[in-house]
């Protein structure tokens, strides 16, 4: 069987957690070594190609050209490779295709709070989204969760959906002390800090996180530490840290091994969002021996278990009595990250991408 993974624009020093899922997959299943022909076809010359597979070089592309190529060429571009499955690593699946196809959505929480995405971003996806789960032969959704609301809110994906969680590799995120240590001097980040990690947009409730640190900054004796894109309604949180918010610093988009280096010095990790489709970041700090304080927003119960300090996403009381306890009581962050390895030993990749050459299987069987 000759199987195609889409995966456009992964050429970029400082991937977001889509790139880092189709990155480790893409490694996961070159480790496999399945009994396939697979065509990769991306702009990274980073990404290894599976055993007596090849890579189909793409353009790297900005936004009007990426979906020009995804509606006008993608199609055509399987049927040349004859491809039996195409995945469709962004979400997408183009009409016209030849063959099976599988696609993996992250969430789908623009339907659920639309209010937290621009309207471009809305009328796109509230055409192409239902749209491609009509042509999906099969649906790969990051969490059950998301599988539920793919289910509930698309009648296209019903039947189709299966829940994968995504893996997390911790030497990843294993830089020596000395190593850490340069990379957070060069970006002049002190201990102890906390952590929060992820594109500043407008459903991470990092103005929640804000409201909380400032009403213990002066009890927890440690700073904040953001880390991100800015995104829709990230403005507001850049806004206010620049006119000055104490104990607080923002330091954009960083590079994998800052991230790792991040992570490593970090008192605890931080991530209050709204809703998650999965929540790789919560794994991420786990796997660096860091405690976790998350909410209880979508799929992220799922993602930290029983291995994090869980708060009711919007509570700013809630999020400050977790901030105070978690730098107050060494204890506890100790026992959570006993709890936090034992969760990432759970979430391999070599499980997320067999039971996902498995999907493709059967998509093609069912074509």
């Amino acid at each position: 069987m000759r199987i195609g993974i889409y995966a456009p624009n992964m050429a970029t020093p400082a991937p977001s957690g889509v790139e880092r899922y189709i990155t480790e997959l893409v490694r996961a299943i070159a480790r496999l070594s399945p009994s396939h022909e697979i065509a990769l076809l991306t702009d990274s010359t980073d990404l290894p190609v599976p055993p007596g597979g090849r890579r189909v070089a793409i353009p790297s592309m900005g936004k009007l050209a990426r979906l020009k190529f995804d509606h006008c060429r993608l199609a055509d571009l399987a049927r040349e490779e004859r491809l039996d499955v195409l995945h469709c690593t962004k979400s997408f699946v183009p009409a016209g295709l030849a063959c099976a196809s599988v696609a993996t959505i992250y969430d789908v929480i623009f339907l659920k709070k639309p209010e937290c995405y621009p309207l471009g971003f809305r009328l796109y996806w509230n055409r192409a989204l239902p749209a491609s789960m009509e042509r999906a032969s099969a649906v790969i959704a990051m969490s059950a969760a998301t599988a539920k609301d793919l289910e509930s809110l698309l009648p296209a994906a019903q039947g189709k959906v299966h829940a994968v969680r995504t893996g997390v590799n911790p030497s990843a995120f294993a830089p020596t002390p000395a190593e850490a240590e340069r990379l957070r001097d060069k970006r002049a980040v002190r201990s102890p800090y906390f952590l929060c990690v992820g594109n500043i947009t407008r459903r991470k409730n990092v103005p929640v996180l804000l409201d909380a640190f400032e009403s213990v900054r002066r009890q927890v004796r440690a700073t904040l530490v953001l880390a991100g894109a800015l995104e829709f309604g990230g403005g507001e949180v850049l806004e206010r840290v620049r006119r000055g918010a104490e104990g607080v610093t923002y330091l954009g988009r960083v590079a994998d091994d800052e991230l790792a280096a991040l992570y490593q010095g970090a008192l605890a990790f931080v991530y209050p969002s709204q809703d998650e489709g999965f929540g790789l970041p919560v794994l991420e700090a786990m796997a660096s021996r860091v405690p976790v304080i998350t909410t209880t927003g979508g799929a992220l119960p799922e993602a930290a278990g029983d291995a994090a300090l869980l708060v009711t996403p919007g509570s700013v009381g809630e999020l400050a009595e977790a901030l105070k306890r978690m730098a107050g009581d060494a204890a506890l962050r100790a026992a959570l990250v006993e709890k936090g390895l034992a969760r990432v030993l759970e979430h391999t990749w070599g499980r997320t991408a067999a039971q996902t050459v498995e999907i493709y299987e059967k998509a093609a069987a069912r074509r």
